[in-house]
């Protein structure tokens, strides 16, 4: 085993549920970013390639989500997920930046406020038995 794999193994073992979830996102949209300017540079087999891989982390993505828990917020972002996962496959089907972009510009906003709470919630006091973690 290289080193490179041995070091991602540990990073994904050590690494917190959030955390997880944050690189998840991070490379969902790293690859419809990739997606969009390999279309629109003519380059469409990356294009296609990089929007199927976007859309399996999104399909990932929506498979975790948790409808028991939060009913609302889950039929939201699984409308969102499913605006995405179609707006990357009109890409594959069309081989088209533009449909790269619109799934971008939808997801985008969802890394974006995932990212602020997962730091609000590290940098918050840790209760402590009823207690204000002082």
């Amino acid at each position: 085993m290289n080193a490179y794999r041995i070091y991602t193994n540990a990073n994904v073992s050590t690494a917190s549920a959030p955390r997880i979830m944050m690189t998840l996102f991070e490379t969902a949209l790293r690859h419809m970013r990739t997606g969009r300017a390999a279309y629109a540079n003519g380059d469409y087999r990356t294009g296609g390639d990089a929007a199927e891989r976007a859309a399996s982390v999104v399909l990932g993505l929506q498979a975790t989500l948790k409808h028991d828990i939060a009913p609302s917020l889950c039929e939201q972002l699984d409308a969102v997920y499913g605006f995405v996962v179609a707006r990357l496959t009109l890409a594959i089907g069309t081989m088209s930046a533009q449909y790269m972009e619109e799934a971008e510009r939808v997801f985008l906003p969802i890394v974006e406020a995932f990212d602020q709470a997962v730091a609000s919630e590290t940098t918050a006091p840790a209760v402590v038995a009823g207690g204000t973690g002082r």
